[in-house]
This record gives C-alpha cells, sequence and structure tokens, in this order.
C-alpha cells in the first residue's frame, strides 16, 4: 500500500512583522531592576514589585521579574518575622 509521499504543512504568517517594543531600565524590565535593587533598599522595592504584579497592568514579557519580586518579599517576611520573635534577644533580666 503506497501512500505517496508526505507533506507537511506549516502555518506562514504574511504580512509585515510585528516589533515588541524595549523593555525600560537598560532592556532588563522594571520587575527586574526592583529585585536587584531591594537588596540595597531594605527590600521595600520587593513589595512594590509584588503590589504591581498583584494589582496592575503589566507587559507579560516582564511578569518573571515581579515574582521574582513576590518571591523574595515573602522570604524576607519570613526572614523579619523570625528575627524579631527570635528568644536570644532577651536581655536575661533576673527578676
Amino acid at each position: 500500500m503506497d501512500l505517496g509521499p508526505c507533506y507537511t504543512s506549516y502555518a506562514i504568517a504574511e504580512g509585515r512583522p510585528v516589533r515588541e517594543r524595549r523593555l525600560p531600565c537598560c532592556g532588563i524590565g522594571i520587575g527586574w531592576l526592583l529585585f536587584i535593587i531591594g537588596f540595597f533598599l531594605a527590600a521595600i522595592p520587593w513589595y512594590v514589585g509584588a503590589f504591581i504584579l498583584i494589582c496592575a497592568r503589566y507587559d507579560h514579557r516582564e511578569k518573571p521579574g515581579y515574582i521574582a519580586c513576590l518571591i523574595a518579599a515573602i522570604i524576607g517576611t519570613i526572614a523579619i518575622i523570625f528575627g524579631v520573635t527570635n528568644d536570644d534577644w532577651d536581655w536575661d533580666l533576673d527578676w
């Protein structure tokens, strides 16, 4: 049973190619910029990035940076909670 030559068909997009605009902040995007700056500015930019991810519209290419900010904000919050509630800071007052 000879089926002959097999041909595969590909969808060809015709027309002008679509160019996406360049990301802000030297091409890395605002999300990654907030993530990097968060190490130097006491994690406040991480919370800003998490807020943008949850509450605002953003470019789909910047989503990984905002997710990194969200994860860093969660880990930073856990670290702060454990640091504040640590019992080693007890001043050993003898009452």
